[in-house]
């Protein structure tokens, strides 16, 4: 058996999480699937899977093969799309990390546009909110919210972000509206709890060129920015969060700003991506497929 093809069938087991169903992706038979993965393990004279009748897991020594062999199909999948085609069309696997919201909201709605445009494209996307690193996990693309320590990745913006204040119509109508940050202690604010430190995080304010940030004081605090919108939208209160959070909810009239001439600008939104792989065609297609998604 040609060893590639055995990576590629064991990569598609570990996906799968079942030797039945990755013969189904495959069009293999099952007994098929599971002779390809044994002969991999025969080469290397390591167990790579934990498998009964009933449940499957990677042992040590297969997590580091699959981590691997992700690279090594990613690469050669580079190289068959840069071979295939004298117009390098953008062919072959993209993997692509998201934040939650990035993904909900805007990337995902448009991903069946962007694969019709490009056929030859296979995409997989994960969606965390977490650090990744990109060559350990065999990624793309990874976009992020905010800044980014120096990781010796090409970093392009694609669209930066406002720290605004919101509430629903329904609560400023029965409370009121603030007029300065300081009047929000007298308002219900909720609150965001960093998950980690388990802290508010305090609000920012600027005018006339002078940042300020304040804790406003509120009975609620969480932890989950799209609960918090929720919240606000059924009435909860004041917030205050990222306009690439707030801005569908903007759009739609379930929450309106306050304190809008107090605002700050908040961190850029980057797509990343290594720099051997920069001039590849689909990263390229996908970092502008991004570009314009936030400038329309």
């Amino acid at each position: 058996m040609d060893r590639l093809d055995m990576l590629k069938v064991f990569c598609t087991v570990v996906e799968a999480g079942a030797f039945s169903r990755a013969a189904e992706k495959l069009s293999m038979s099952t007994s098929s699937v599971t002779n390809h993965v044994a002969a991999l393990e025969a080469h290397f004279k390591v167990r790579l899977l934990n498998r009964t009748t009933r449940s499957m897991s990677l042992t040590e020594e297969g997590r580091h093969c699959h981590e691997q062999a992700l690279r090594l199909l990613a690469d050669m999948g580079e190289l068959e799309a840069g071979l295939r085609a004298s117009d390098t069309r953008p062919a072959g696997l993209l993997r692509v990390d998201l934040p939650s919201v990035i993904s909900r909201r805007y990337v995902a709605p448009a991903l069946p546009r962007f694969l019709r445009q490009y056929p030859e494209l296979e995409l997989r996307v994960t969606v965390s909110d977490r650090m990744v690193d990109m060559v350990e996990e065999g990624l793309d693309v990874v976009v992020r919210i905010g800044t980014l320590a120096d990781s010796g990745m090409v970093a392009r913006k694609l669209a930066g972000t406002r720290y605004l204040c919101c509430a629903a119509p329904s609560y400023l109508q029965q409370h009121g509206w603030p007029q300065t940050p300081e009047a929000l202690d007298q308002f219900a604010c909720l609150g965001f709890m960093n998950p980690r430190t388990r802290m508010v995080k305090p609000w920012r304010f600027g005018r006339d060129g002078v940042e300020s940030s304040h804790i406003p004081k509120g009975l609620l605090a969480m932890d989950h920015v799209e609960s918090m919108v929720a919240a606000a939208q059924a009435g909860g209160g004041i917030i205050q969060q990222m306009s690439v959070t707030l801005d569908p909810a903007l759009q739609e009239g379930s929450l309106v700003p306050v304190l809008p001439e107090w605002q700050v600008a908040g961190p850029d939104i980057v797509a990343l991506y290594q720099p051997t792989r920069r001039e590849t065609a689909k990263v390229k297609v996908f970092v502008a497929f991004l570009q314009e998604i936030f400038t329309t």
